[in-house]
């Protein structure tokens, strides 16, 4: 461990070895939020762990889209999240494939963002942005758990970013209900009636109960603090470095 802080280190330097950006990123301050957020006792804030909750990084989502045969160009591959709390199970299948334990309470989906918007679409779906997508890939995964949306506790997506960009409305219109709901029924138009009942019996029943959130990273370092000053003070020092190189 004492390697990698000795590197990095050497990016307060005036020479650094390699790009700042390797480190001072939303996928480290993510981990990083929610490494802390995971030993905070349970209260209604939107990254609050229910008991028996843990956290991972980049755990892959099924998507209900995936290729139908070799070269289908309506398919699209798992999705990447950023962050995810709740009861689950990662790599059963492969070794970052995310799933819910049977009994599960919460499943919190977190995209972080510094100075980038949400994406825009998928290949023949420019319209399938990355809120749809999210969500769409967490209804698929509580289908494929046997979880029914309406069992949960929490049941959450969340787009973390700057306060800044939030007051701006950077990702107004995609966290908009409607937006979501008109994206996916456009995704599942485009597969000419194979994916209805997906959209009837899963999709529906996980939107019906999802929270919809955006959120600052200055809101959840406040929060942190109130429990752990001193981490909070660490990790508001390493956002305004994301800040700067981002």
């Amino acid at each position: 461990m004492k390697l990698l802080a000795d590197l990095i280190s050497s990016l307060n330097s005036k020479t650094p070895n390699f790009r700042p950006t390797e480190i001072y990123n939303e996928s480290w301050l993510i981990k990083l939020v929610l490494h802390h957020a995971g030993s905070i006792p349970g209260d209604d804030f939107p990254l609050s762990f229910l008991a028996g909750s843990t956290w991972f990084s980049e755990g892959l989502l099924p998507t209900r889209f995936k290729a139908r045969y070799q070269g289908d160009p309506w398919c699209e591959s798992r999705t990447n999240a950023d962050g995810t709390i709740g009861h689950i199970k990662i790599g059963e299948t492969g070794k970052a494939d995310l799933s819910l334990k049977s009994n599960a309470a919460q499943f919190t989906v977190v995209e972080a963002k510094i100075n980038s918007p949400l994406s825009k679409g998928v290949a023949h779906a420019p319209f399938y942005d990355q809120a749809a997508r999210n969500v769409a890939c967490m209804a698929e995964t509580l289908a494929q758990s046997g979880v029914k949306p309406s069992t949960l506790a929490r049941l959450d997506f969340i787009v973390l970013a700057p306060r800044e960009a939030i007051d701006q409305g950077k990702f107004s219109k995609e966290m908009d209900p409607k937006s979501i709901q008109m994206n996916v029924k456009k995704r599942v138009d485009t597969f000419a009636g194979e994916m209805e009942d997906w959209h009837l019996l899963h999709f529906k029943p996980a939107f019906e109960n999802i929270n919809l959130e955006t959120l600052s990273w200055e809101e959840a370092i406040h929060w942190i603090s109130g429990h752990k000053p001193k981490i909070a003070e660490q990790l508001s020092a390493f956002y305004e470095l994301c800040l700067k190189y981002n």
